[in-house]
């Protein structure tokens, strides 16, 4: 039964939609996203019935972090370097709120008896969709208008380059098939072409390359052959 599964997002109107760089974004900020709501709404509906078993919750938890980091070290300080007057982004998302009270109430869950469980993550599976949408609505249009589509690729690339410390090289956690596993199939289909896409992309090049490091600490301590 897949019914609980959502597609798109409330940011997905024809005016962004429609914007060149749509399609880089939609991978990192749609489908990733609807995996982690589909994932927490499944685990919902197993503990109703019974079936919840709080490793998923874990898994979910590591996947989130993984994500979260790409996002907190490479995107938004990227992002907020090419911010120009007048444009700003909300303090929750900056300094990292919206994914430490995440963390907090995914805890929360964990260390609940039975009879709270259920209430927990529910109060999660809310808190957390009010954060992604902030990220839909606000971050992803802004990186659509601030980055190229070769610079949007290079970043994303971050999280599965195998020189940088985002990949999980002990292969712990499958996060290609959990994230299939997760996803309505008009999704599957979209992100599969989204992959395919992002493949045929060629590399940043190297001054390019120069200049995004500049603005991201977290891979200052890279060479930039490694990026």
């Amino acid at each position: 039964m897949s019914d609980y599964k959502v597609v798109g997002s409330i940011a997905a109107i024809p005016e962004i939609t429609n914007h060149e760089n749509w399609c880089t974004v939609v991978g990192n900020y749609v489908y990733i996203h609807n995996a982690f709501r589909n994932d927490l709404q499944r685990m919902i509906i197993a503990y109703e019935n019974g079936n919840f078993v709080s490793s998923e919750l874990i898994k979910w938890k590591t996947i989130l972090g993984r994500h979260s980091r790409l996002e907190d070290e490479i995107f938004l300080p990227a992002l907020q370097a090419r911010l120009k007057d007048g444009e700003s982004l909300p303090e929750e998302l900056v300094d990292g709120k919206d994914h430490d009270s995440v963390d907090k109430l995914v805890d929360k869950v964990l260390a609940c008896s039975d009879g709270d469980t259920v209430l927990a993550l529910r109060e999660l599976s809310a808190e957390f969709n009010n954060h992604l949408e902030r990220e839909e609505t606000i971050i992803m249009p802004l990186l659509m208008k601030h980055f190229t589509k070769a610079e949007i690729y290079a970043m994303d690339y971050c999280v599965v380059n195998p020189k940088l410390d985002y990949v999980d090289k002990e292969r712990k956690i499958n996060v290609i098939e959990w994230w299939f596993g997760n996803l309505a199939d008009s999704e599957v289909v979209a992100l599969k072409k989204h992959f395919e896409r992002a493949g045929k992309k060629p590399p940043l090049p190297i001054g390019d390359w120069k200049k995004l490091q500049d603005d991201i600490p977290a891979l200052q301590k890279y060479p930039l052959e490694d990026l």
